[in-house]
């Protein structure tokens, strides 16, 4: 009887380091993207983490306004959604930071297009 309890006792204890591990982006957020010479400008971000590493979450800017979706793991995020103005999917690959804000790359077709800073909104 004592090995199952401190069996179960370990694996409440790795549950609840695992969850901690991965850092939670959720939340709405403003985004400063910088895409070279094609221009900068701002998005309106909202993500929302799901079981399982899933994201989910809204992109409102210039390159799109509509649904995303993605995956996360501990401090790093990446989300994809369609932009009807450039016809092609582009990908925000990024990782929280100790400071609270998000940094990362903006992908267009397999190739880095540029850069994002986000603040979370309050």
């Amino acid at each position: 009887m004592g090995l199952v309890i401190r069996n179960v006792l370990l694996l409440l204890t790795f549950s609840l380091f695992a969850q901690l591990a991965s850092a939670d982006v959720s939340g709405n957020w403003t985004f400063a993207v910088s895409l070279g010479d094609a221009g900068s400008g701002n998005a309106e971000i909202t993500m929302a983490q799901e079981a399982e590493g899933k994201m989910s979450g809204t992109y409102s800017g210039q390159l799109a306004n509509g649904s995303i979706a993605g995956t996360y793991e501990g401090d790093n995020f990446e989300f994809s959604f369609s932009s009807d103005a450039l016809g092609v999917d582009i990908t925000y690959r990024g990782e929280l930071e100790d400071d609270a804000t998000v940094k990362g790359s903006v992908i267009v077709q397999g190739q880095s297009m540029g850069t994002f800073t986000g603040k979370k909104k309050m």
